[in-house]
């Protein structure tokens, strides 16, 4: 189901070859196999997404997932989810749906995908509204992702905020390390597939915002698990959870010991080498709010060079005319930040406004290789370095894809 065949036929008059052929036509057959390449995985590549830095899951994503509400303005971070209900906070790329992500389960075998929203507030600005989870069923178009939600989904449920004697009021019982929010159960999964998950933040009011987490676990599981798809610990049968198009994450600088961001990575999406000598997109929506410098980092750790400008007029109709507008056709914007003894780019504000702004970079992949290590899975994954030392948080929306043709001749 991710493959195709041509076969053409016709028939090809003889010339020469009528000598030892008793025919004045011969039928010509040929064909050729391909496979279409999946989206780019957003999220990381275990089998938790936005688990912040809870360290009881395994590897820590130093991120929540975020949802704001439909009254809730696009500024605020949430690219898909925000300004959809209120006339006040208009949003050209809300969707209905709310955030979108796919459920990759590699082998049949028992399962549940589970949610749970975070205790962490911030003197209720930060507060956690109810979420909506949809989830549908896999089918046999595992390119096409679309139809799965022509049918009624397989479970609709709501999950609310725990009670305060789970989360104490303003996030006094929150701890940096341990979340004790509880999982709750979404739906079984007993086959291979990708599934589709939708959620959304189902409440109304203002500043009723959500941070969430997603993962799959072996079913009965009561305590802490996670597996991996990449290190030398990975896993082939590893189900994985990543977001489709677009990814809202929230990073708080008391999610950290430090009590600052300083400098960390976030995973961003995974770029196979089959996309090398095609063109990466990647979009950034309000991506450097009280956050120093943002860098984009590839599989092998190092810092990528890039230019960047905001495409909100010209590709959303948005924004257009309103100062500083580093829309089309403003000429890229190059930025440098030092590190060590190199220069690298970087996203830094020096005096620009990201607020409510989608920046694209395009990043060509001409020579491009994930990083090799004898012994595990091939790492090539990407990430968002964030470098702040001034107790900032931040929500943002990342984008990712690839521009180039979607399959490769196998055959």
């Amino acid at each position: 189901n991710e493959q195709v065949r041509v076969d053409i036929y016709t028939q090809g008059e003889v010339y020469f070859g009528g000598v030892v052929v008793d025919s004045d036509d011969i039928s010509i057959h040929r064909f050729a196999a391909a496979q279409y390449v999946f989206p780019v995985p957003m999220g990381n590549p275990t089998s938790a997404l936005g688990v912040g830095t809870d360290m009881t899951n395994g590897t820590p994503a130093n991120y929540w997932l975020r949802a704001m509400t439909e009254c809730e303005g696009r500024a605020t971070g949430d690219f898909v989810g925000a300004g959809g209900a209120c006339p006040n906070n208009t949003n050209p790329n809300h969707r209905d749906e709310g955030h979108t992500f796919i459920v990759d389960v590699p082998v049949d075998g028992a399962y549940t995908l589970q949610a749970r929203t975070t205790c962490f507030e911030n003197g209720g600005q930060q507060a956690n509204a109810g979420m909506r989870f949809r989830f549908f069923d896999a089918d046999d178009t595992a390119i096409d992702d679309n139809d799965n939600v022509l049918q009624p989904p397989l479970v609709d449920i709501q999950i609310n905020r725990p009670s305060t004697a789970i989360c104490p009021a303003n996030g006094s019982g929150w701890t940096r390390t341990n979340e004790p929010a509880p999982w709750v159960d979404i739906a079984p999964i007993f086959a291979s597939g990708r599934y589709v998950l939708q959620a959304k933040n189902t409440d109304y009011a203002a500043n009723r915002r959500s941070l969430y987490s997603l993962r799959v676990v072996p079913s009965g599981t009561t305590g802490n698990w996670m597996c991996t798809r990449q290190g030398p610990t990975a896993s082939a049968t590893c189900p994985n959870i990543f977001a489709k198009k677009y990814l809202t994450a929230y990073t708080d600088a008391r999610m950290f010991a430090s009590g600052a961001i300083g400098l960390t990575r976030l995973y961003l999406a995974e770029i196979a080498e089959i996309h090398e000598g095609k063109t990466m997109h990647i979009e950034l929506f309000d991506p450097a709010d009280g956050i120093d410098e943002v860098r984009i980092v590839d599989p092998h750790g190092d810092y990528v060079p890039f230019s960047w400008h905001s495409i909100d007029c010209s590709a959303y109709n948005y924004r257009c005319g309103t100062f500083p507008d580093f829309g089309s056709p403003s000429a890229p914007i190059t930025q440098t930040c030092p590190e060590g003894a190199t220069t690298v780019s970087c996203i830094k504000q020096d005096g620009y406004s990201f607020q409510d702004r989608t920046l694209l970079i395009v990043l060509d992949l001409d020579g491009y290789s994930c990083q090799a290590v004898t012994g595990v899975p091939e790492n090539c994954w990407w990430q968002v370095e964030y470098k702040d030392d001034n107790n900032a948080n931040e929500t943002t929306t990342w984008g990712v894809s690839i521009i180039g043709d979607p399959i490769r001749l196998t055959e």
